[in-house]
This record gives C-alpha cells, sequence and structure tokens, in this order.
C-alpha cells in the first residue's frame, strides 16, 4: 500500500466515519440520550424490543468502523514520520544536554586545570548534541546499496546514541579570548527510560505542530474510547447491581 495519505481515498473515508460516529457516540453519552426512539428519514421510529441491547450494537458498529479504518492505514502509519522523528530527535539532544551539563561543567574544569595557569578562568558557554545515526545511515547505504536501510530498522542504542559537546572560553592576562575550544564527552547512549519519557513528551509536542498523530493516532484513540463508553453503558443498563 503507498506509504502517503491518499485525502481523496478509502483511507480519508474510513478515518471520517470513524471519526463522526466515534463523535455521535460520545455525544449521545455526555447528554444521556434516550435511546428507545429515533427518527428515520422525517419519521420517528419507536424500538419496542431488546431496547437494553441498543448501546451494544453501536459498539459493534463502531468497532467495525475501528478495524475499517486500521485496514486503511498506510504501512508503516504507526512509526513516526520525518516531521515527528525530527522532533523526537531536537527533544533528545536537548534532553541529553540538559542531563550532560555537570558533566561537561567538570570536563571543562579538567581542560582548565591542564591547560590554564590558576590565575586564569575557563567557563562553559554552551552544550550541543549530535545524533550519530544519521553518519551510520548514509554509510550503511554507501555500502550496501542493494538494501534499502530505514531508521526504523535500527535499535534503541544505535537509534539515539549521541555526541555530547561543550563550548567553553578562556581567560588571558584576565580578558577572555574571542575564540573558544570545544570540549568533547564519550559517545552518550540513554537509557531506556530516558528515551521513553523524552518520546512521550515528543509525542505530546509533536500531537500540536504536526499532523502525524491527528492523521493516524487520534481516531484510533476516540474510536477505542467511544467505543468503551458505549459497552459500558449498555453493561450500566444491562446489570445494574454489579455496576452500583
Amino acid at each position: 500500500m503507498d506509504s502517503t495519505l491518499d485525502d481523496g481515498g478509502d483511507f480519508k473515508k474510513a478515518r471520517g466515519f470513524l471519526l463522526t460516529y466515534s463523535a455521535v457516540l460520545w455525544a449521545l453519552w455526555f447528554f444521556g440520550a434516550n435511546l428507545t426512539t429515533f427518527k428515520l428519514m422525517g419519521t420517528e421510529i419507536l424500538l419496542g424490543h431488546r431496547t437494553n441491547s441498543v448501546w451494544l450494537v453501536l459498539a459493534c458498529l463502531n468497532i467495525y468502523f475501528w478495524f475499517r479504518f486500521i485496514q486503511h492505514m498506510p504501512s508503516g502509519s504507526f512509526r513516526f514520520d520525518q516531521a515527528m522523528n525530527d522532533q523526537y530527535d531536537k527533544s533528545l539532544k536537548r534532553a541529553a544536554v540538559w542531563v550532560k551539563h555537570f558533566e561537561l561543567k567538570k570536563a571543562v574544569q579538567l581542560h582548565h586545570d591542564e591547560h590554564q595557569p590558576t590565575t586564569e578562568k575557563t567557563k562553559l558557554i554552551r552544550g550541543s548534541a549530535n545524533l550519530t545515526y544519521p553518519q551510520r545511515l548514509e554509510t550503511d547505504r554507501r555500502h550496501h546499496p542493494e538494501e534499502e536501510f530505514e531508521l526504523h530498522q535500527y535499535n534503541r542504542k544505535a537509534r539515539t546514541e549521541m555526541s555530547i559537546t561543550g563550548y567553553c572560553k578562556r581567560s588571558k592576562n584576565g580578558e577572555w579570548e574571542l575564540f573558544g575550544t570545544h570540549i568533547y564527552l564519550p559517545n552518550y547512549t540513554p537509557s531506556r527510560l530516558f528515551t521513553w519519557t523524552v518520546k512521550a513528551y515528543a509525542m505530546l509536542t509533536g500531537a500540536f505542530i504536526t499532523p502525524w498523530f491527528t492523521n493516524l493516532i487520534a481516531p484510533l484513540m476516540l474510536g477505542a474510547v467511544s467505543t468503551v463508553l458505549a459497552i459500558w453503558n449498555w453493561w450500566q443498563i444491562n446489570h445494574p447491581a454489579i455496576v452500583g
């Protein structure tokens, strides 16, 4: 299946059905709608039998739309797209610089002790981080042109490994030098807890600035929650004593 979203195709239609039907279920639940009557082509219809199963029928219909949407999702939809990968990369680098701040300051102090007189000063100006996977990806593609290397094929450690650099300035004769120098730390591979925390943050912020979440993930979440609400209503109607 084509990895791009076809706005005029079955994907958009499936998403529209799921979003519309799920929103209707949310509204019916929120406003406590009486589902014993409804209108069809301007004619009011009164349900006479099995009214206690209406919510279950609605839930089953929503499950159908939910799975229909999944079937029409482009391949790789559950993976980050380019915009989300960029957001994740930025978040990883910012968080790594924050975590390594004191280690950078110690490295700057060590550099000062080794290269500067005690009467002079050295200070950390800023830190930066660079992920190593772009170079690795480029090398793999160049050495193995017959294979289609993609970012998602790398494991967590290879995906998140970073080089950490600190930019510092030194004083000379009491005056700060115009140009500084760089301090390099050993390559840093974040822990699993660190990367999952940053990924959750990237998803939260990316939901507001990239279409990946609203196009693909939000409809699934809305559909799932509305289905649960419909089943819950059906259970309350048919098993009030257990719920109470």
